[in-house]
């Protein structure tokens, strides 16, 4: 595969995981609980299909270096550092909501970290995007 067909991948994955998170809430807030586990374990794996991706691509091509200056440099890490840090904080707390979802016994638990864990992989989502449109759709 090459380093572009990676890039595409890893973030196409990304963004379909935030748009499934999107119709698993909205399923939820109707009650249909089915539908919303569907989509959110839809959500679970594109963003796995995600890390696969991405990580195939930097083994093999390594990382790409932002060649901005200026502003754009500075709005380029004000995106990337909190993205990187609540990447990293974000799988261990999908895995554990989904362990709650799983066990069908403590619905309250699930509620409550999923208040906190949507909007991280929401930003997570979000400022992936954003990251690929500063590193390879800007003209610099």
């Amino acid at each position: 595969m090459t380093q572009q067909t990676l890039t595409l991948a890893s973030t196409s994955s990304i963004v379909a995981s935030g748009v499934s998170l999107l119709v698993g809430w909205y399923f939820i807030r109707r009650k249909l609980v089915s539908r919303h586990r569907q989509a959110m374990l839809l959500a679970t794996v594109m963003a796995g299909l995600f890390l696969v991706a991405y990580v195939t691509r930097w083994g093999l091509y390594g990382s790409k270096v932002f060649e901005g200056q200026g502003a754009w440099r500075a709005a380029y890490f004000a995106v990337l550092v909190p993205h990187v840090i609540l990447a990293v904080a974000l799988g261990p707390m999908a895995l554990y909501l989904i362990y709650l979802a799983l066990r069908r016994r403590d619905y309250r638990a699930h509620r409550r970290w999923a208040r906190v864990t949507l909007p991280v992989w929401l930003f997570v989502a979000a400022s992936g995007w954003a990251v690929y449109l500063m590193l390879y759709r800007l003209p610099f």
